[in-house]
């Protein structure tokens, strides 16, 4: 595979992974400040969001390939989940925890499941 074509595949589903992140933590936080809706309401939907990024990584990840959607979603979960997790260490007074490991978990289900699903929606154009 061409290294600039697959470059180009890794970065468009990481910025597709930042936007959702951005977009709806920012109505997140606006909806938050004017007391619309609980702190509760905040961290479930914090965590939504983090999945559906994973989410639509992993799908958009695998629209390009042909086979293996499920490699593509391991690999952008691997290549995210290792950004978080330098995040999480170097960034935070916090040692990993057993209940870090079943979250890193679940993400990494998500962009399989993502990827299964975002083979199916190849594009076979230009």
């Amino acid at each position: 595979m061409n290294y600039l074509k697959s470059f180009k595949k890794y970065s468009i589903s990481f910025l597709i992974f930042i936007g959702i992140i951005f977009i709806f933590t920012f109505f997140l936080s606006i909806f938050h400040y004017f007391d619309v809706i609980s702190y509760q309401t905040v961290s479930i939907a914090k965590m939504i969001i983090l999945l559906v990024s994973f989410f639509g990584g992993g799908f958009f990840m695998s629209v390009s390939a042909t086979k293996k959607g499920w490699l593509e979603g391991i690999k952008f979960a691997l290549m995210v989940s290792i950004f978080l997790l330098l995040f999480q260490i170097l960034g935070i007074d916090k040692s990993f925890q057993w209940k870090d490991l079943i979250f890193y978990l679940i993400l990494f289900m998500t962009a399989i499941l993502g990827g299964m699903i975002g083979i199916h929606f190849t594009f076979h154009g230009k």
